[in-house]
């Protein structure tokens, strides 16, 4: 549910059909047999336009995942199936918080909330107003926050937990759990999950989905910064990287961790000038040939000029 106050943006529709190497014939079929998430059934009008198709975060871990059980030939119906449980309210486990004082409720989610959040999401959960904003902010775009398939995601992207689907079938009846690496709390729901997935694993054949690697996959895609960069989805430190990265001017980057926690970035730019231009700088700054000058910035009307010169003495 918090996953609104680390990305507000998440649910726009910014993703083009192409970065997830889904082709518009199939994402019409798919469309067509309800696989989609609260789309209408095309016309045929409608598979005439063939407008561009953009996508939101929830949308394109969905079809990634249907493009995952495609792969293995799943039927339709079963997908629609493993995507009515995805698309289901989330569903507390009130077994779970009920065995929690009020204090062990909030630092259990603390823990898991980037320490930047910590003072914000604690006062909410003390006095309550968490819940009450949420209400206020549930409406018809972002309602997908709260079910399945947005837990999925606030627990991937904020809780940093590892979460397979585990899907199985008898006859016509799909099951669908899903399996997380963390077990904080070992009470009888986490016991009767894991005996569930053992006895799975040993005696009925299942179709296992690593969600880590397909979220992965698309957000580590080059093609998908900017789309990163929209959704917030790289804090203002891990952008600093990543747009020195992807410049071609940038040659070395270091960083430096200290004690504190403070990160230092020193990063290093070339670029070559030449012609017009690299007389005009050449005069500007008195530069002779093989001579090296480094310009600091202190303000608007302050610089320091370090000059460097090479020279040959012969004998």
């Amino acid at each position: 549910m918090e996953l609104y106050e680390f990305y507000p943006k998440i649910f726009e529709k910014k993703i083009p059909l192409n970065l997830l190497d889904i082709t518009s014939r199939n994402y019409s079929n798919w469309k067509k047999e309800n696989l989609l998430y609260n789309t209408k059934k095309l016309n045929k009008e409608d598979d005439e336009k063939r407008e561009r198709v953009l996508l939101n975060v929830f949308d394109a871990l969905w079809l990634s995942i249907v493009k995952e059980l495609k792969k293995f030939n799943v039927d339709f119906n079963t997908i629609r199936q493993v995507k009515d449980v995805l698309y289901s309210n989330l569903e507390f486990d009130q077994e779970k918080i009920d065995t929690l004082t009020k204090n062990e409720f909030v630092n259990s989610i603390l823990q898991k909330t980037p320490e930047e959040y910590h003072q914000v999401i604690k006062q909410l959960l003390v006095d309550g107003s968490l819940f009450k904003m949420i209400d206020s902010i549930v409406d018809e775009k972002n309602v997908i926050l709260f079910k399945n398939i947005g837990n999925i995601l606030f627990q991937i992207l904020v809780q940093k937990v590892a979460i397979s689907l585990i899907i199985t079938k008898d006859d016509d009846f799909v099951e669908v759990i899903f399996f997380k690496n963390e077990m904080d709390f070992p009470n009888t729901s986490n016991i009767k999950t894991n005996e569930r997935i053992s006895d799975i694993m040993i005696n009925t054949t299942y179709i296992n989905i690593p969600l880590v690697p397909l979220v992965g996959k698309l957000f580590e895609n080059t093609d998908f910064d900017k789309y990163n960069f929209h959704y917030n989805l790289f804090n203002k430190n891990e952008r600093k990287i990543i747009e020195a990265l992807n410049d071609n001017n940038c040659k070395e980057i270091k960083v430096t961790k200290h004690n504190s926690g403070d990160i230092t970035l020193n990063i290093s730019f070339e670029k070559e000038v030449k012609k017009a231009e690299a007389k005009e700088i050449r005069k500007i700054l008195g530069l002779k040939q093989y001579e090296k000058m480094e310009v600091v910035f202190r303000n608007d009307s302050h610089l320091i000029l370090n000059n460097t010169k090479k020279e040959v003495l012969k004998k």
